[in-house]
């Protein structure tokens, strides 16, 4: 039942987290995708635009249904935890590939985007892993 309750306290704290940073940051969450600067940066700015919901509305509704004992949300954390950052690499290197600069630069001019693109996905993930094997461990089934 503690393990339960951590859960719950975990997604609450990922929404905050990410709820926070798009309320902070909006220009850079709430943006048009259809640039029109080429198909390439239009499709990876969509995938970004996917991801962030993903990461900050999918993530903490799995983790909800993790914590009522959902095996489907347990299957399904992954890909909504690791959206996010994947789009994030798949736009830089779309950027780069059209114009030669890179703009990793925005992780030093504002590193709470560390939090939020690569500590809160690496910490959700050893989380996943830790429940998925302990399910596992039980001698229940994923798939």
């Amino acid at each position: 039942a503690a393990h339960r309750f951590h859960m719950r306290g975990t997604a609450i704290m990922v929404f905050v987290i990410y709820l926070l940073m798009i309320l902070t940051f909006q220009e850079f969450f709430l943006f048009d995708p259809s640039s029109g600067e080429s198909l390439a940066r239009d499709i990876s700015l969509w995938i970004c635009f996917i991801g962030w919901i993903s990461a900050a509305f999918l993530s903490p509704i799995s983790i909800l249904g993790i914590a009522g004992g959902s095996k489907s949300a347990l299957r399904w954390m992954p890909y909504f935890v690791l959206l996010w950052p994947i789009s994030i690499m798949i736009a830089q290197i779309t950027v780069y590939a059209e114009t030669g600069v890179a703009y990793i630069d925005y992780l030093f001019n504002y590193p709470v985007f560390v939090i939020t693109d690569i500590a809160l996905p690496i910490f959700l993930m050893i989380k996943w892993n830790n429940v998925r094997r302990g399910v596992l461990k039980a001698g229940y089934e994923l798939y």
